[in-house]
């Protein structure tokens, strides 16, 4: 390491949570100690550093890293452990802990209560490639959310670039850039717009929405961004169109709105399909549903020829299947249905594949 670190141990009771932990920078509730260690317990899978402290105690290879800041020991690193600590030490009212109380020895208590291994560091800065390595491209991975707050975090207090911080942590520069673009984006639409970080539709945000679909297409021209990383990314003329994008990504609480996107795949495509077409925004717009809104900006007969062969698939499906038939009356009925209407989507567009092919004649029959 290229810092001046101090190896020591220290009362579990002495150790304070990070409210600027970039794990939590996605939840708006983080600022008591009991508020943070709810929230690891509810998202952050903390039962299995209970069971792994239980079994072998805390190992002395992984201590946590302190900074002194107010008077207080702050864990920067390291915030997931001292939850599981905390949470053997006190397990009173902490849902999930019930089940683990009878497991925890005196001897385990007085080790944890005095004897937890740590490292301090000067000040933040310091530690960052450490630990941007660990939890950026290491082993230990925050979501891309945290990623991105710790990125910019380095960029804009530390004064590292965004080539340097990718050297450091070994990750790609076109990574690093599209998360830092996303945050500056998402940064600029919480100051710029009526959309708030805060009143977002669901408890966490899905950042990898965002910093994913940014540089498509669609996107990058309804937002009018240029592809350069000059600030702001969304031009002032543009901002409108932003806080629809915040909204179909990620809705609003206080309204009541529902994010329009809910997995990548396919719904970012379908809405930068739709960010392509006018008549399919406004749809969007009024309508919120971009099953429909994609449709409107499709061409008409990809979306017939893929009905049909979404409808050839499943009814093979169903062939497969014949062996399970019991001779139920209602499910040979739903068969005859199926075949019918098999039947008259073929007989409609033989008419029409007749009177384009031979506009000059009467109806003529002759595919079979």
């Amino acid at each position: 390491m290229q810092y001046m670190a101090r190896m020591q141990t220290s009362k579990a009771s002495e150790l304070h949570f990070d409210p600027q932990n970039p794990r939590l920078a996605e939840y708006s509730s983080r600022t008591s100690e009991s508020e943070i260690l709810k929230l690891l317990w509810a998202d952050m899978a903390i039962d299995e550093l209970v069971m792994s402290i239980l079994a072998n105690g805390f190992f002395e290879s992984e201590p946590l890293y302190v900074v002194e800041e107010r008077g207080q020991k702050i864990v920067i690193e390291g915030n997931r452990r001292l939850a599981a600590v905390k949470s053997i030490l006190h397990p009173e009212g902490i849902k999930g802990m019930g089940q683990y109380v009878e497991r925890i020895s005196d001897s385990l208590r007085t080790d944890l209560e005095n004897n937890i291994p740590i490292v301090i560091v000067e000040n933040r800065e310091e530690a960052w490639r450490y630990i941007g390595f660990k939890h950026v491209k290491g082993a230990v991975k925050w979501n891309s959310y945290a990623k991105a707050q710790y990125i910019a975090l380095v960029h804009n207090e530390y004064h590292a670039t965004l080539d340097e911080i990718a050297n450091q942590i070994g990750d790609s520069k076109n990574t690093v850039r599209r998360l830092f673009r996303g945050l500056m984006v998402l940064e600029q639409a919480d100051q710029e717009t009526e959309f708030k970080i805060d009143d977002i539709y669901n408890k966490r945000i899905y950042f990898s929405h965002l910093y994913t679909a940014l540089p498509y297409t669609g996107f990058m021209k309804y937002l009018g961004m240029d592809g350069s990383d000059e600030l702001p990314l969304v031009p002032s003329t543009h901002l409108k169109q932003l806080e629809n994008v915040m909204l179909w990504l990620f809705g609003s609480r206080s309204q009541n709105i529902a994010p329009v996107i809910t997995t990548q795949n396919p719904d970012l495509i379908q809405l930068n399909q739709v960010l392509q077409d006018a008549e399919a925004i406004e749809l969007l717009k009024s309508t919120r549903d971009l099953a429909v809104a994609y449709d409107t900006s499709e061409d008409g007969k990809e979306l017939l020829r893929r009905a049909m062969a979404e409808a050839k698939m499943k009814i093979e499906n169903a062939l497969a299947k014949m062996s399970f038939y019991d001779g139920n009356r209602d499910d040979l009925q739903l068969a005859k249905d199926v075949a019918d209407s098999a039947e008259v989507l073929f007989d409609s567009m033989k008419v029409k594949y007749e009177a384009i092919k031979n506009p000059n004649k009467s109806d003529k029959r002759t595919i079979d």
